[in-house]
């Protein structure tokens, strides 16, 4: 635990050096270089009051990480190296954020291994705060930059920038729940409320730029710089009072510790004495024993029959890849793809039904309905996202990439669904007119994640879910309208009889060419996966907050087909 402590304290000081290495070589900076050495030294100062390298880095890949005395040999090379005329501040965050991120890692093993309780809390905390410096201390760098050189150099700044302040909040907010010492930064009771609104102002300029306009001011660049710097000190002081209740917790912990080996000795003492009787004991405990561990093989039996059928419940609501990562972290980050098909389905007139059936017999036809398509699910590579009443969502593509062959899965799938209802295959006895389906196809990219604390749901997002659900909405009975995206998609397979509908309109998109998918000229034949399952974040990983994000969810899409589904 005391090592975790000072990994927090190391971390914060080799962060400290990072964004005065970055303020130097900045246009805002000053242009001398006294004041970066006292934070070398520092650094130096705290990797000498370290304890012995751990031996399993001995045979770290990289040879930097693998003795204290390469990690500063590391730094140092680096620090040769510095010059505000030829070195770049991306280069920088690039460099100590390796080290910075080796060092997390290995504070959070060393939490992990502290055990449990209310020290146990306050570690995590301890952590959460220190990710939360690292991040902030990047935001810095970024706003300094932004604001010194008018720009972003590359767009993808743009997503980190934004990626670091949703990890922040996501950080802070979280550890609020594990202590009563954080409170939320925005609280107006706090001191830091002017600096807080100062930051999201200037978050706002950065949010609402764009990449060919020029915001150079370095007014602004040193007002971002030192407000982030309050918050950093206001983080820091935070991370103290929580390593003071750490130590606190562990001296009260030996002083128990201390007092049960003094009660544990005096017990010892008495059951030496108490030697005989406890062998006349021990034989009749022994068979009581026998019979209770048969009664416990037959309990943990049940009890595995049990998990499993939980686990099948859960694997039935979620994605296997997801249920499992949320079992063992609690929480599964956003995934960005860029390309995946959804399909829409809905019953036609069913407001009409609604009317003229009662709502038994429309359940009984809805749970006929469903359990036909998701037996048809089964033979493609697709996942059902969700029912809302009398649609139905599909997606290929998500939460496992396959390629390029989304499209085409899809498009065979919705041609089975098109012939089981020409088939009636699922009309249900209750009702005695036939029911037709409205089917939409569209492929674009999308976001998803896993929203909520209870009834936890695996949701869409993007512009994608919301052209899908207008295919739908403007398709007719019994046939399957494609966007654009979706007909270039499905016309390099060359296997399906397309049509065009010529250009409709669609709300909120103006005029758009569409097609009709009338049947394939090939057989289905399903190929094995050839791309590895991934839980969301570890690949493609992109922050659903961002500057340029136009929101969608399948989640808030209304009944009523003719509203946004975002």
């Amino acid at each position: 635990m005391l090592r975790a402590i000072n990994l927090g304290r190391l971390i914060h000081t080799i962060q400290k050096e990072r964004d005065m290495s970055i303020l130097y070589i900045s246009k805002v900076g000053p242009g001398t270089k006294v004041f970066l050495l006292r934070e070398y030294e520092n650094t130096d100062q705290a990797f000498a009051e370290m304890w012995n390298w751990p031996t399993e880095f001995a045979k770290h890949p990289k040879m930097y990480f693998r003795s204290k005395v390469n990690i500063m040999k590391h730094i140092a090379m680096q620090r040769t190296k510095l010059n505000p005329l030829t070195s770049e501040v991306y280069g920088e965050i690039d460099f100590y954020s390796e080290i910075l991120e080796f060092f997390m890692k290995w504070m959070i093993e060393r939490i992990r291994e502290s055990g449990f309780g209310k020290t146990w809390k306050n570690l995590v905390v301890f952590q959460k705060i220190t990710r939360c410096m690292l991040d902030t201390g990047i935001e810095r760098a970024y706003g300094a930059m932004f604001f010194a050189r008018g720009n972003f150099p590359y767009s993808h700044f743009y997503d980190d920038f934004f990626r670091r302040i949703f990890r922040f909040n996501y950080n802070y907010r979280s550890s609020t729940f594990y202590s009563k010492v954080v409170d939320p930064i925005l609280d107006t009771d706090t001191d830091q409320s002017a600096t807080t609104i100062t930051i999201r102002t200037l978050r706002e300029e950065v949010k609402n730029s764009n990449q060919s306009g020029i915001y150079t001011s370095n007014e602004k660049a040193m007002l971002y710089f030192d407000s982030v710097s309050d918050r950093i000190d206001f983080l820091f002081d935070l991370q103290e009072r929580i390593a003071s209740l750490v130590v606190s917790s562990i001296n009260s912990t030996l002083n128990d510790y201390f007092n049960n080996i003094i009660t544990f000795s005096v017990a010892a003492s008495i059951v030496i004495f108490s030697c005989p009787f406890i062998m006349f004991f021990t034989e009749s405990l022994t068979s009581t024993m026998q019979k209770y561990s048969k009664v416990l093989v037959k309990a943990s039996d049940e009890l595995n029959k049990e998990r499993n059928k939980t686990d099948c419940l859960l694997y039935q609501l979620l994605p296997k890849p997801i249920a499992d990562g949320l079992k063992r972290n609690s929480r599964v980050e956003s995934e960005f793809f860029k390309s995946a098909t959804i399909l829409f389905t809905c019953v036609v007139d069913f407001l009409q039904l609604s009317i003229v059936y009662s709502a038994f017999e429309l359940v009984d036809l809805l749970n006929i309905l469903y359990t036909c398509i998701d037996e048809r699910i089964e033979k493609y590579d697709a996942y059902k996202v969700e029912t809302i009443n009398d649609t139905y969502m599909v997606v290929s593509g998500v939460p496992a990439r396959n390629g390029a062959r989304h499209a085409s899965e899809i498009a065979y799938l919705a041609l089975d669904i098109v012939t089981m209802v020409k088939g009636n295959a699922f009309l249900s006895a209750r009702m005695k007119c036939p029911v037709h389906l409205l089917l939409g196809i569209n492929t674009g990219q999308v976001s998803a994640g896993v929203v909520g604390n209870i009834m936890l749901r695996y949701c869409l997002f993007g512009d994608t879910v919301n052209i899908a659900s207008r295919m739908m909405s403007n398709s007719q009975p019994d046939r399957i309208q494609l966007s654009d995206t979706t007909f270039r998609a499905l016309k390099k397979c060359g296997s399906f009889v397309i049509t065009s509908r010529g250009k409709i309109a669609i709300k909120g998109k103006g005029d758009m060419n569409t097609y009709w998918l009338v049947d394939s000229s090939r057989m289905y034949e399903r190929t094995p996966m050839s791309i590895k399952e991934h839980l969301p974040g570890q690949t493609d990983r992109v922050s659903v907050v961002s500057a340029s994000a136009q929101p969608g969810t399948s989640q808030e899409r209304q009944i009523d087909s003719d509203e946004d589904v975002a």
